[in-house]
């Protein structure tokens, strides 16, 4: 029995970073919405930012399609299980269309679109160019065997558009199906770490009205869904069942300062009976009730780290979780916040947690660790076991003056070092985990919850 489903589907790859990737992906979501067509939405790679930006105009969890994470059958599956009840479905590359792990084209953009048969529209930026265009888009469509079916021309004016469009076309095999002048008022802001959240831009419903607006405009919509309706269809896929007796309550920090959560692993948790509940560690005076776990996601603590310090309510209710034996996993952001004191730049100093004992200081620039990396546990502990490889993300603008030593992390280019505190059932580090490539940890997390829910009586609530 054929199980393959037809799921319409394009892809937006750039050239480069900042080609308007993401000011062009948001514009077509929102007018795609506008006509009411359901969309999920995907964002290549590592990233947590932009699916921000893409649930808050689809009104669906965005996912995260990465490569290094995923086998080619994962994604395959991903897509088609979060896809089946969508009318249509718009993914975002990350990167340029061919960058991927160091200066090679492994696990890029490139490989989520082939891996997933989905047609990728080009989005260059053509500022400053004419002719020029053509020589530039032959060779991205000639290097590789790919699916490219269409281009837009990002900081193209209408005149320049309706000229080009014609002569690229005449010489080469490939639709150019839209533009997006220079204009103000459609800005994105940014911060070190990329992008600002959805919920720190005061005027994003205006700004995606705009992107909409200036997508309807310039933006042939009918050939892109025509040119996604042609992909081929994609293996069925059930989205696993969440049992519906909790094993045990986890507390996830969710507000400005920790919000860098992977939608799916928010849904392993719960697949393996977790109840999840929200709390701010910068708002709320202690941490919600009747708690087997605390889940501290990655974000931005810096920016609030006076608020952070200043809740010693907070601060007193996590540190009575870890003495009495609760769980806690902590991935970068939480890390620092679990620490003994974040630094700033300027030198000046606040306490965190202090539930391990290093300090964190934040730096003017990228971490040179930063990207993918296998991590090697280096001794049993409560999450993981001796030799367990997992693969993993790191990305920050600080450094801790010590980094633990649970695992022995290397990326792709030989470069080794020591990183991540196994501590009492605490599992704190830079690392961002992605639970379907390491279910096992996940799951000894829930273990874990789900034991000091039992033994303290907690497991019928």
């Amino acid at each position: 029995m054929d199980t393959r489903k037809k799921i319409p589907r394009i892809l937006f790859a750039g050239a480069n970073s900042g080609c308007g990737k993401t000011s062009i992906t948001c514009g077509v979501l929102k007018a795609l919405c506008d006509r009411g067509i359901t969309i999920q939405a995907y964002k290549c790679g590592p990233d947590y930012i932009d699916p921000m930006l893409h649930t808050h105009i689809t009104g669906r969890q965005c996912r995260n399609l990465d490569p290094f994470f995923s086998t080619g059958d994962d994604l395959r599956h991903l897509m088609a299980k979060d896809s089946a009840d969508a009318d249509f479905t718009v993914a975002e590359g990350v990167m340029g269309y061919y960058d991927g792990i160091g200066v090679s084209s492994e696990k890029s953009t490139y490989t989520v679109s082939v891996e997933t048969d989905t047609p990728v529209i080009l989005i260059l930026n053509v500022k400053g160019m004419a002719h020029t265009m053509i020589p530039l888009i032959k060779g991205m469509i000639e290097y590789r065997e790919n699916p490219v079916a269409g281009v837009i021309l990002n900081r193209c004016s209408k005149g320049m558009y309706q000229m080009m469009k014609a002569e690229i076309e005449k010489r080469l095999p490939i639709k150019v199906v839209g533009y997006f002048p220079p204009r103000e008022g459609i800005h994105i802001g940014s911060r070190h770490l990329g992008l600002m959240t959805a919920a720190e831009i005061s005027n994003l419903d205006e700004v995606i009205r705009v992107l909409g607006e200036t997508a309807r405009e310039g933006i042939d919509l009918d050939e892109i869904l025509r040119i996604g309706s042609e992909a081929v269809p994609l293996p069925g896929m059930d989205k696993p069942a969440v049992p519906e007796k909790k094993r045990a309550r986890i507390a996830v920090a969710r507000d400005k300062a920790f919000c860098f959560y992977y939608q799916e692993n928010l849904e392993i948790l719960e697949q393996m009976g977790a109840d999840l509940v929200w709390f701010s560690p910068v708002n709320d005076r202690q941490l919600p009730e009747d708690i087997g776990g605390i889940y501290l996601g990655g974000g931005y603590p810096e920016t609030y780290r006076k608020e952070l310090s200043e809740n010693e309510g907070m601060r007193q209710s996590i540190r009575a979780a870890a003495s009495a034996g609760k769980p806690i996993f902590a991935e970068c952001g939480g890390f620092m916040y679990v620490c003994d004191n974040l630094i700033e730049t300027d030198g000046t100093s606040m306490p965190m947690l202090g539930l391990i004992h290093t300090d964190v200081q934040m730096t003017s620039r990228l971490s040179m660790d930063f990207g993918y990396v296998t991590l090697t546990a280096g001794r049993d502990n409560p999450f993981m076991r001796e030799g367990d490889r997992i693969r993993v993300h790191e990305f920050h603008y600080s450094t801790a003056r010590d980094r633990g030593n649970a695992a022995v992390m290397e990326k792709s280019t030989g470069r080794r070092w020591e990183g991540l505190y196994s501590q009492d059932r605490i599992l704190a580090g830079y690392p961002h985990f992605y639970f379907h490539n390491c279910k096992a940890l996940a799951e000894r997390f829930v273990d874990m919850a789900a034991e000091f829910s039992a033994v303290a009586g907690l497991s019928d609530n």
